[in-house]
């Protein structure tokens, strides 16, 4: 990925030391991704007796919900990581599953994006005023939840700190954009559930505990990798 990124860098003559990562990123979220459906559709849960996937798109005419998330990137120099939390197990939607700061837009929310930042600040203690929103990725329906959820992507200053609120999450970890892109944390996992067996699509992260992120969280962690040339999905 960083090498990609470098090319690209030194095809269009950027000088080295004013084009670092934090200009990367926000080039990469300014441009819209052509292949987005094929991306979130890849990290749909396969059932292996019936070949199905869970749509990324709602039904017509369905009345879904609307919802954002923050992907919060902390950046510093070269080294850039992506901040994600352990939603509690007692919640409502999406208990226990890894995922972004997000929620369900409210009345005093004047745009999707403050939903995003609002649902920031009261999950992990982000301020808005450290965040910078470089952009906006495509929309994802959740079967489940029947949320559709619009990602924004902010970049964090080194010195952000984040404060977990103990009634909605469980954990605050990152993962380097180096790690996610490498070859060897994209995986294909079984998983038996409700009688059924389903072939689901992974980051599978080693550091600080082994864990998968999946579903919507890694969906959504795609689209962020493959505007960087990352194309692992494809695999």
């Amino acid at each position: 990925m960083i090498s990609m990124m470098n090319k690209r860098r030194e095809d269009k003559g950027e000088n080295h030391g004013r084009y670092d990562l934090a200009d990367r990123l926000r080039e990469a979220v300014s441009r819209p991704l052509d292949d987005w459906s094929e991306v979130y559709e890849g990290f749909s849960p396969v059932d292996l007796k019936t070949g199905e996937r869970r749509p990324r798109v709602p039904p017509p005419g369905s009345d879904s919900r609307r919802a954002a998330v923050l992907v919060p990137v902390l950046v510093e120099g070269e080294d850039a990581r992506v901040v994600y939390t352990v939603r509690k197990d007692d919640l409502a939607d999406h208990a226990g599953q890894i995922s972004f700061p997000g929620g369900s837009i409210e009345s005093g929310d004047g745009s999707l994006m403050e939903t995003a930042l609002r649902e920031a600040e009261e999950e992990i203690d982000l301020s808005s005023e450290l965040v910078e929103v470089v952009g906006e990725l495509e929309e994802m329906y959740i079967p489940p939840s029947n949320f559709r959820v619009s990602p924004f992507v902010g970049l964090l200053p080194p010195e952000a700190e984040m404060v977990l609120a103990p009634d909605e999450v469980e954990e605050i970890f990152t993962v380097s954009l180096a790690t996610l892109a490498a070859n060897e944390t994209f995986r294909k996992v079984l998983w038996h559930r409700d009688g059924r067996d389903y072939e689901v699509p992974v980051f599978a992260i080693e550091d600080p505990v082994p864990r998968n992120i999946w579903g919507a969280t890694a969906a959504i962690t795609a689209a962020l990798l493959a505007r960087l040339g990352w194309r692992e999905y494809r695999r």
